[in-house]
């Protein structure tokens, strides 16, 4: 049957370096959906280190705090009701730098992929050099 409706007991929730994701749809929960949402959590210090999505395009929303967000080499602070597209492909990260968790919904679309989800660059130059 379809993934219509989710509570908040049909989540999957993920822990990881002071970030949570909370899951509502993806590839693996709703096979029938063509897009993946999550509602990200990221703690003071954390972040989502440089990375892409070779195959998705992605919409990142800020709902609470704000978050510094780079879009290659372009970095910005990111409030409450801000939002970013990130085209597939391209290299991109978010660091929480205030003193407040920043929560986020994040949608990426297809959900239906054929490599990998996400490709860490965070370990290559010119990325690495930027978050010093």
């Amino acid at each position: 049957m379809p993934r219509r409706f989710v509570t908040a007991s049909d989540l999957e929730i993920e822990h990881i370096d002071g970030k949570t994701h909370n899951w509502y749809y993806k590839q693996e929960l709703s096979p029938d959906s063509s897009l993946v949402l999550c509602r990200a959590r990221i703690v003071k210090g954390a972040g989502h280190a440089f990375h892409s999505h070779p195959e998705m395009d992605e919409i990142i929303y800020v709902l609470e705090g704000e978050m510094e967000q780079w879009l290659e080499k372009d970095r910005r602070i990111l409030k409450a009701g801000e939002s970013v597209y990130i085209p597939r492909g391209v290299i991109h990260g978010c660091y929480n730098l205030s003193d407040n968790e920043c929560e986020f919904i994040a949608i990426l679309t297809p959900s239906k992929i054929s490599g990998e989800f996400s490709v860490d660059v965070s370990g290559e130059e010119p990325w690495k050099s930027l978050k010093g």
